[in-house]
């Protein structure tokens, strides 16, 4: 039998996704991916983007997905293109496939949790992830 169906209390934090790879204190975690559920063109993953004024996903691009992210708790800026956008609760945010993008967490104590899709590849690698210079 296939699995079709995960957790989020049960997947696990990606612990190889440090500062030189382009996230500070932030906790990601893969909800769907070929790895884990099969999936052969999207991803969904969670992320918490801990308080402190810290705590971001530096300008980065995906050559080979877009991406679709909405804020579940908190609030964070969505930085996209030469654009910054305030969000918060229920608020989702489109990124056209190769533009380069970022999230922070601006608060000095609440949490932001977001979940995020790439449409159009199964993992962070096959999106064409890479850090904007």
């Amino acid at each position: 039998m296939v699995k079709r169906v995960t957790s989020i209390s049960k997947a696990p934090s990606d612990e190889s996704l440090t500062p030189s790879k382009g996230f500070a204190q932030v906790d990601i975690k893969w909800l769907v991916s070929d790895s884990n559920l099969g999936s052969k063109y999207t991803t969904l993953g969670r992320a918490v983007f801990a308080p402190g004024g810290l705590s971001e996903h530096v300008l980065h691009r995906h050559q080979n997905a877009e991406e679709i992210l909405m804020v579940l708790k908190g609030h964070g800026h969505s930085i996209v293109g030469e654009d910054t956008l305030p969000m918060e609760p229920g608020d989702v945010c489109y990124i056209p496939q190769g533009v380069p993008h970022a999230f922070k967490n601006h608060s000095a104590n609440e949490a932001c949790e977001i979940i995020f899709i790439y449409g159009g590849a199964p993992n962070r690698e096959k999106a064409g992830y890479e850090v904007s210079p």
